[in-house]
């Protein structure tokens, strides 16, 4: 027969394990890269979306109040928005891949020959095509005044 004491500690640390695994899943599925680099990095990805952000809103002002903005207006808004994609894209590499992974295979749509063909919709499709080549030739006929 078993203690109370050894049942007891049994409980509590099964209890421990059941509260606190999910957690500790957690925390290391969680990135945790808040290296300087890091943090440089997403500062600068964001000054650069924040630049890009007020460039295009000033062009579609002026487009609004009825100007024409010019090529160095549109060729800056779109310098600023290669910056700032290719700042991002720096900010991901250093940082380290944040959210969910993809997994699983490719799920592609049913195209119009995944299925086979569909013999009634293909004789459909070539009595129309017939319908249409016999009106041309019918009506070829009657303005050149010739029957056959």
């Amino acid at each position: 027969m078993r203690s109370p004491k050894t049942v007891i500690s049994a409980a509590v640390l099964t209890t421990g394990l059941l509260l606190g695994a999910p957690a500790a899943a957690q925390a290391a599925a969680a990135p945790q890269d808040h290296s300087t680099a890091c943090r440089t990095a997403v500062g600068a990805a964001l000054k650069a979306e924040a630049a890009y952000n007020a460039a295009a809103a000033d062009l579609k002002k002026q487009i609004a109040a009825g100007g024409h903005p010019g090529t160095a207006e549109e060729s800056n808004v779109a310098n600023l928005l290669t910056e700032a994609n290719s700042l991002a894209s720096t900010a991901a590499r250093v940082c380290g891949h944040v959210g969910p992974r993809p997994h699983g295979g490719m799920h592609t749509g049913t195209g119009s020959t995944s299925q086979g063909i569909a013999a009634g919709e293909t004789a459909a499709g070539l009595g129309l095509l017939g319908a249409a080549g016999a009106g041309a030739l019918a009506l070829r006929r009657r303005r050149t005044g010739t029957e056959a």
